[in-house]
């Protein structure tokens, strides 16, 4: 100890700075700096800074979301998938959203304050030890741990977190994986940059996609990024990496939740109002209270929500927490999935990610099958198959455009949709537009180039809008393939033939006016 601070006192003295002995703290054991109590166990947050968190008042307007944010964003290197917890909180300040401190805000805004209070601890880093590196991605956020080795556990170091943009979330899953390594590394590349380390996945095809000869000009820049460090990439199980949060927090209800209001009715207070009422979810929480062996295997009350939840067993190692919906709320929750209409599979699937009641399927496929709106907007399905054969080389490559209409023009003054699908991973953009002049065509087609990447072939019909002379220069210019399908004969477009389809019936079953789309 004393050679380190006579090698400390020593620089200071040779660029003559001086100390103020009233500022410094010297061989001791636990010292407060920049908000963090430092000790040899590691460092934490200062009780001053837990004192401003858990005191801080329920945010009232965007000014006091963006503030709390701006706190909470100093402690998130010490919080497990910050950006996943604080996701509604942050959609709040997004432009053009209203600010409704819903539910769901408050119950992200109590689990903070519960992480912070606990007083999350992060060990210091050692450089005699090995590194690793873990990482995961979902369909909103992405998740990155630096660790150590201690014995045969590992520790970790450093957290980090990032929601993913619109565009991003479009990325293929094994993309973003990539991306989840490359934002990672990027920003930890202080601790790896000149050391070897060791690189934890679950993604077991990675080696090889990184090791393809053709990749997107974006997969590209990360990939030369990484050249300049020193990893191994070592394959573990979804259920022993520590960034899998897919496992533990259900990432799809997020979308659910962007997509369909979920009402007053199947609000976490209704709920829990409606289980204690309920004769058949009343009689397991009263087991529960009396700590039923049998009982608490299967079922467990949440200690955020108060709600009675069960245990599902996914079949992939993977335990999933859901809300135990009681029978009069049934109707409510179909209600709620149902509203784009679709089919029996997709209204299931909607549900299954966050609730549970026994005979979910079947209550499902009874109410889609009676539903008044999907019989008089959906015709009965044919059983005919076709084998179409993949002409697409990666995705982005081979698009395929149409136009829907002319249609009833709409409150905004559009009469047509400019309907875009690529073959790859049947993403589909639906635009509405005015007309269907060459530039309106030509700027949608920009915008949508802007945003991924430029294809090789575009397929469409032969109307004359995809056949003007300035489309012609304008894909020349881009050195775009442009090619037909066969006149009169739809299946050589089939997949744009059967998006429309889809397309219709969803808009002619949720517009509740002839010009309200």
């Amino acid at each position: 100890m004393n050679t380190r601070l006579q090698l400390v006192f020593d620089r200071l003295a040779k660029f003559n700075f001086t100390l103020d002995p009233n500022k410094i703290q010297i061989c001791k054991t636990n010292i407060t700096y920049l908000g963090c109590n430092i000790s040899a166990n590691g460092y934490a947050p200062s009780e001053d800074n837990i004192q401003k968190v858990t005191k801080f008042p329920v945010p009232q307007n965007v000014k006091q979301v963006q503030s709390y944010l701006g706190m909470m964003n100093y402690f998130r290197h010490l919080i497990f998938i910050y950006a996943e917890v604080v996701e509604p909180i942050v959609n709040l300040t997004r432009k053009g959203t209203p600010f409704v401190w819903s539910e769901n805000c408050q119950d992200e805004f109590n689990v903070m304050q519960e992480i912070i209070l606990n007083k999350p601890t992060i060990k210091n880093y050692d450089e005699s030890k090995p590194l690793f590196l873990t990482t995961d991605a979902s369909k909103v956020a992405l998740c990155a741990i630096l660790l150590q080795k201690d014995g045969e556990n590992l520790y970790p170091i450093e957290f980090f977190s990032k929601q993913l943009s619109p565009s991003e979330r479009n990325y293929p899953s094994i993309s973003r994986e990539l991306f989840a390594i490359f934002m990672g590394i990027k920003h930890f590349r202080e601790y790896l940059y000149g050391r070897h380390f060791y690189l934890l996945t679950n993604a077991k095809s990675l080696t090889y996609h990184m090791n393809l000869d053709k990749q997107p000009d974006i997969v590209k820049r990360w990939l030369l990024y990484l050249q300049d460090f020193s990893y191994n990439i070592d394959h573990i199980k979804g259920c022993d990496n520590p960034a899998d949060f897919l496992s533990r927090m259900q990432i799809e209800d997020v979308e659910v939740n962007n997509l369909f209001h979920m009402g007053d009715q199947l609000s976490h207070s209704n709920i829990k109002l409606c289980q204690s009422m309920d004769s058949c979810t009343s009689e397991i929480i009263k087991r529960i209270e009396e700590k039923d062996s049998k009982t608490c295997q299967k079922y467990f009350i949440d200690s955020y929500t108060g709600l009675l939840m069960i245990k599902i067993n996914s079949g992939k190692d993977q335990i999933l927490n859901k809300i135990y919906i009681p029978r009069n709320l049934v109707r409510d929750c179909l209600l709620v999935a149902h509203a784009p209409h679709f089919g029996v599979q997709k209204t299931y699937d909607f549900i299954k990610i966050k609730y549970f009641w026994p005979g979910m399927y079947a209550d499902v496929n009874n109410f889609c099958e009676n539903c008044c709106n999907c019989m008089q907007n959906k015709p009965k399905r044919k059983t005919i198959t076709h084998s179409i054969p993949k002409h697409h080389l990666a995705p982005g490559e081979f698009l395929a455009i149409d136009i829907v209409g002319k249609l009833p023009r709409s409150v905004d003054n559009q009469n047509y949709i400019l309907t875009i699908v690529d073959h790859y991973s049947r993403y589909l953009e639906a635009i509405p537009i005015p007309n269907t002049t060459s530039n309106t065509i030509i700027r949608h087609l920009n915008y949508y180039f802007s945003r991924f990447v430029l294809p090789k072939y575009i397929l469409s019909d032969n109307a004359t809008y995809f056949k003007s002379d300035e489309i012609v220069k304008f894909y020349e210019s881009l050195r775009i393939e442009h090619r037909k399908s066969s006149i009169y004969y739809p299946k050589s477009n089939g997949l744009m033939e059967r998006t429309h389809r889809v397309l219709k019936e969803s808009v002619a079953s949720i517009s509740q006016k002839v010009h309200d789309w």
